[in-house]
């Protein structure tokens, strides 16, 4: 697909109103203490998405170079253990052409001009638990300056909550599916989802990427949390 196709596809969809609107705003707290607002835009943002391919791959780049020259033998090893880089290769733009039915919802967390954090879902999905009509974590990442790392510390923290909160009040309120969601998640991002109250379901994992599933009751009290 050429850039004339995808003007054209940009200006199809400005042109029939799909323009991403924001749903909720806040405040950050950076690494300094310093308040950062932050919205969070839902929809269709295909210059979001070129952003998080090209601003997100140039801080990996900087950061892998700065561990090479600054360490080495084990100590090296053990940087690179740290690091959370498994959704590196994840090419936004491309995700966007490709899932943008009214199936997919796009989230995109922004603060200081960039986006902080970029999250898909689909619905509806069907729940292990009970069969209800739920939806469904297609992927979900944040900058890689949110992340631990030695190179510039970490920026924001809790970017990948908000996006779970903004995700289901949007299900629920909006797209009226019962409370709960579900995801294949990255074995490092297993913790995080652990600790959200997620069970793991080993009949549907898919390869190296484990199911895990939000319970209702436990949906219920993520949300009453962030109101």
């Amino acid at each position: 697909m050429d850039i004339d196709e995808l003007k054209r596809r940009l200006e199809a969809r400005l042109k029939a109103g799909s323009v991403p609107e924001v749903c909720s705003r806040g405040i950050l707290k950076s690494n300094n203490d310093e308040e950062v607002p932050y919205e969070i835009a839902i929809g269709w943002d295909l210059q979001a998405a070129l952003d998080c391919d090209q601003l997100w791959k140039v801080f990996n780049l900087e950061l892998l170079i700065y561990i090479q020259e600054n360490f080495s033998g084990e100590e090296l090893d053990k940087v690179l253990a740290t690091l959370s880089l498994e959704d590196s290769r994840w090419e936004w733009q491309k995700k966007s052409m490709l899932l943008k039915t009214d199936e997919y919802v796009w989230f995109f967390l922004k603060a200081e001009g960039v986006p902080q954090a970029a999250c898909l879902i689909y619905h509806p999905k069907s729940s292990q638990i009970d069969q209800s009509d739920i939806f469904y974590i297609e992927f979900l990442a944040v900058a890689p300056w949110n992340r631990d790392n030695p190179y510039k510390g970490r920026r924001f923290r809790g970017l990948g909550r908000i996006l779970v909160d903004a995700t289901l009040d949007h299900s629920v309120n909006t797209l009226g599916l019962v409370h709960g969601f579900s995801l294949h998640s990255l074995p490092k991002a297993e913790p995080f989802y652990r600790a959200l109250g997620m069970q793991p379901f080993p009949a549907a994992d898919k390869d190296t990427l484990a199911y895990y599933e939000m319970p209702r009751e436990t949906a219920k009290e993520l949300l009453e949390a962030s109101l």
